[in-house]
């Protein structure tokens, strides 16, 4: 493996909280790595940290085997998509684009500089914008302004700091398929900082739980997903019912109205509510030791209304195989 950029136990201290405790991780060239956490769990110094906006207290950034930490951000060959995309709104699109190759090597042919603009105009789908204001252009191709203007410099790395927050929902889709397609094309390393689980499992090579400044599991989205190291990683990254020491996921839960036959472990429950989502439906019920628990089902296997009594009961092989010391029971 090409192994870009290395974190060695990175460390940052505030005066008032330790923000990163001992990070430790490599980026491979051309991965998109995402870092996921909540809100202060450190995501996002870290990748402050990286760009050279804040200096570690302790530890090591290597880019390219090349120890950075102490260099300025210009300095490190690395660049950052921020959440508001920080477009000049006095300069057309195109000039927002070369804007960075004009300062960062000025001795650059003009006609080298059109050329490489031209370039990222085509590959972002942006031809025939190159005229506009960004307050002419939607919210989807201001996104795409600010990663070419990234992209043009050629980095090492690409650091995207919840580039995709500010968008609604639908466009928000749309974008991150975009976003997946251009990391492939272009081939540089993405590392994508996120709150959002959907967003990290659906783009990521990889993904880096972050929490209370400390990475709790790094892995493929799947791996983390089905065999999470930790409960924090297991409730962050999809829903989870814990049903007499056992996790499991709601669309791995099974519902009958008789007791299953088959020595599967069964607990009788009350439905309690149904959900629509559109392509599945959420069952929510109370186990008869008080717990609560959620089932996800199809639409057209939701036969339950509420007030009925069921038994709900799992396969052994969907079992997520984490330690629990409290059963729902315990935490309801």
């Amino acid at each position: 493996m090409d192994t870009v950029l290395e974190l060695r136990a990175l460390t940052k201290h505030f005066p008032t909280h330790r923000a990163v405790n001992g990070v430790a991780f490599a980026l491979q060239r051309g991965e998109f790595f995402s870092l996921l956490g909540p809100s202060g769990c450190g995501k996002t110094t870290t990748l402050r940290l990286i760009a050279g906006f804040e200096t570690p207290t302790s530890g090591e950034i290597l880019l390219n085997g090349r120890p950075v930490a102490n260099l300025k951000p210009y300095e490190r060959n690395v660049n950052t998509v921020f959440q508001n995309y920080a477009l000049f709104p006095h300069l057309t699109v195109a000039r927002n684009i070369r804007f960075g190759l004009e300062r960062r090597r000025p001795r650059m042919p003009a006609a080298e500089i059109s050329a490489k603009v031209d370039r990222m105009l085509s590959m972002l789908q942006l031809s025939g914008k190159e005229d506009r204001m960004p307050g002419q252009i939607s919210g989807g191709e201001r996104q795409r302004v600010a990663l070419a203007r990234s992209l043009v410099l050629e980095p090492d790395v690409l650091l995207l700091d919840e580039p995709l927050s500010a968008l609604d929902p639908k466009l928000r889709k749309q974008v991150r398929a975009e976003l997946k397609s251009i990391q492939r094309r272009v081939g540089i390393a993405f590392l994508f900082v996120t709150h959002d689980q959907e967003e990290a499992l659906s783009l990521s090579d990889r993904i880096a739980v972050m929490n209370r400044g400390e990475l709790e599991q790094v892995g493929p989205p799947r791996e983390l997903y089905q065999t999470p190291a930790s409960r924090f990683v297991a409730e962050f990254l999809g829903d989870v019912n814990w049903i007499d020491g056992a996790a499991i996921r709601p669309e791995c839960l099974r519902i009958s109205r008789d007791r299953p036959v088959n020595g599967a472990c069964a607990f009788p429950a009350v439905v309690m509510s149904n959900t629509y989502l559109g392509d599945c439906v959420h069952i929510e019920m109370c186990l008869e030791s008080g717990g609560r628990c959620v089932a996800q089902v199809n639409e057209n296997e939701c036969r339950y209304e509420t007030g009925q009594h069921v038994y709900v009961w799992w396969r052994q092989q969907d079992q997520l195989p984490i330690a629990l010391e409290q059963s729902i029971s315990a935490d309801a």
